[in-house]
């Protein structure tokens, strides 16, 4: 069982919780966002961690009677002391003690899916995060006051990622949305901006794991 949903945030692009009903792998496709996650065990051992942003997707093994949740934090949202260069496409668990999750030095209480929202406003409010008020700009478009060079050097520096495999991560992701919703694999393509629809399927096979005949067929 899988659930998400996203919240009118300036920081959290979702919240999200899994609940494993039998053993097996399944997909998480590439994103430029931070994923910190939490997870009970069946034996009820805690853990957390904080995953990087990934240009491809991956598997992710789970466990019969596993309960996992979790936040995605947007782009320009950063965690002092954690680079997400060095992240991506892997994570780093973190310290779970006594009802505690330790982050940047901080213990805080480990979070239920309900507190997600609230426990990131803690987490802004004892700046154990920041936002690149800069950085958030630019990935908006509003960057005409700052030259290229110092865009893609405080983008990357921030995010882990250029602004332009920014751009790729986010057209495969409305491309997937558009033929989930039964559009055709050339009007997709079209409307989010690749050169053709082998340049789509190139991109949702390495991004999402699937072409887009395959999405159309699951959907």
């Amino acid at each position: 069982m899988y659930e998400e949903r996203h919240p009118d945030s300036s920081v959290i692009q979702c919240v999200w919780q899994a609940r494993a009903t039998k053993d097996e792998r399944y997909l998480v496709p590439a994103v430029e966002y931070w994923d910190l996650w939490f997870t009970r065990e069946p034996d009820g051992e805690m853990l957390a961690g904080l995953s990087g942003p990934t240009l491809g997707y991956r598997l992710i093994r789970s466990t019969i009677g596993e309960h996992s949740w979790g936040v995605q934090l947007k782009a320009h949202v950063v965690l002092p002391g954690v680079s997400k260069q060095l992240l991506l496409g892997g994570e780093q668990r973190v310290v779970v003690d006594d009802g505690h999750v330790t982050l940047a030095g901080h213990a805080v209480p480990f979070p239920e899916f309900a507190d997600l929202e609230a426990f990131t406003d803690e987490l802004l409010r004892l700046d154990i995060l920041r936002c690149d008020e800069d950085v958030r700009r630019m990935l908006e478009g509003e960057d005409a006051a700052y030259s290229e060079r110092h865009r893609q050097r405080r983008v990357r520096a921030a995010t882990g990622l250029t602004r332009k495999q920014i751009d790729q991560l986010s057209r495969a992701r409305d491309a997937f949305a558009l033929l989930l919703q039964g559009v055709s694999p050339s009007d997709s393509a079209a409307r989010c901006g690749f050169a053709d629809q082998a340049h789509l399927t190139r991109s949702l096979r390495a991004l999402h794991g699937q072409t887009p005949a395959q999405v159309l067929s699951g959907r």
